[in-house]
């Protein structure tokens, strides 16, 4: 499906670069999730980062041409990575060699004229660097039957990241028709048909904004809180990587929609059931959209890894509630092997034993 954000040419990047208001010094400047300061590495200087009191504004959606922008406040660089196709910004003087996602060093510079489509919000990093290890051994302690000594595993190559989501709001209004009864192949039994009107309205439907990222761990830590996103500042992303959206805007409304008929379909069901009494089915459903609204945002995770013997695997954290991710080397395969084992030789002690004493088993 075609794009339909329009890009805004000739946009000075440069306007807000985050300098140290001290010293003026801008390369090394990093968010710390801590403290909401930022910091100079030169001079020491913190300065306080006031969350904003309003939320991030939701964009309407059929505007978006007319409300793009590709102002990201600063210089930034877009990096790709050769292996896993991840495409990575960084501030300007940040001086990467590595993929944040696979850890490839294949990467290189994208074209200098690529325009990139700034976020309209973000979710800030809450979770600092030096919680990931707890974090990483909270979710450990729940796994059962580790090997000896992956508990006292340190987590390497931490990097922060922040990812690349659209957010939507939308009302919809649905004409549907019900079957009422028990369901059989051949239809249903003491059947009634009712029609009705539903309306229903979703709030912050998400779209993973990337289809670049080889992580498989990703989705399984993506219970961000998106009411806590705020508006979205330069400053946020200092000393931090950014993947850029792949996905474009009506790709990804066309994939939340996906989400919603069966949303819809279970809301109808249980809404005729409480006023019936009785089971409900939905067979045919026609949903309009409207009011839609949007979000370029971005939710900050951690990427890393930690080596078992001679074995490295990777972790995702969530950035902003801890929640963490990933392969544990386990004792339940061995045990399962050893278990399958012990069984086949004792079947084949049983057979040996019933071949050599058959009268004896057969009393």
């Amino acid at each position: 499906m075609s794009e339909n954000i329009s890009i805004i040419n000739n946009v000075n990047t440069t306007s807000t670069e985050v300098k140290c208001p001290s010293c003026g010094a801008s390369g090394g400047i990093k968010y710390d999730p801590a403290t909401s300061t930022l910091t100079c590495p030169f001079c020491g200087h913190s300065s306080e980062l006031q969350l904003p009191a309003r939320p991030a504004e939701e964009l309407d959606f059929n505007a978006a041409i007319q409300r793009a922008n590709v102002n990201w406040g600063y210089i930034k660089k877009l990096i790709v990575c050769s292996n896993c196709g991840g495409q990575t910004l960084y501030d300007a003087e940040q001086v990467t060699g590595a993929c944040p996602f696979c850890g490839s060093t294949s990467v290189a510079p994208a074209a200098e004229n690529e325009q990139i489509m700034a976020p309209n919000a973000v979710i800030p990093f809450t979770i600092t660097q030096e919680m990931t290890q707890q974090c990483f051994v909270n979710f450990l302690q729940k796994k059962s039957r580790l090997c000896e000594g992956v508990m006292d595993c340190k987590l390497e190559n931490i990097t922060g990241v922040y990812l690349p989501y659209w957010t939507f709001d939308v009302d919809t209004v649905t004409d549907y028709v019900v079957s009422t009864g028990n369901y059989i192949p051949e239809g249903y039994t003491n059947s009634q048909r009712f029609s009705g009107v539903f309306y229903q309205t979703f709030d912050d439907l998400f779209v993973f904004a990337s289809d670049k990222i080889r992580n498989p761990y990703l989705p399984k830590i993506q219970r961000f809180d998106f009411s806590k996103a705020v508006p979205y500042s330069p400053k946020y992303l200092a000393g931090y990587a950014a993947e850029r959206y792949t996905v474009g805007l009506n790709d990804a409304f066309e994939r939340a929609k996906k989400k919603i008929p069966r949303l819809i379909d279970r809301d109808i069901s249980i809404f005729e059931e409480n006023a019936i009494k009785c089971r409900a089915y939905v067979d045919k459903a026609t949903t309009t959209y409207y009011n839609a609204k949007y979000r370029y945002l971005l939710a900050p995770v951690y990427i890393a890894t930690y080596r078992y013997k001679k074995n490295r695997f990777q972790v995702a954290i969530n950035g902003q509630t801890g929640q963490t991710y990933c392969d544990a080397p386990s004792k339940w395969p061995k045990m399962i092997i050893t278990l399958a084992i012990a069984g086949g030789i004792t079947y084949l002690i049983l057979m040996i034993l019933i071949t050599l004493f058959p009268d004896f088993f057969s009393i």
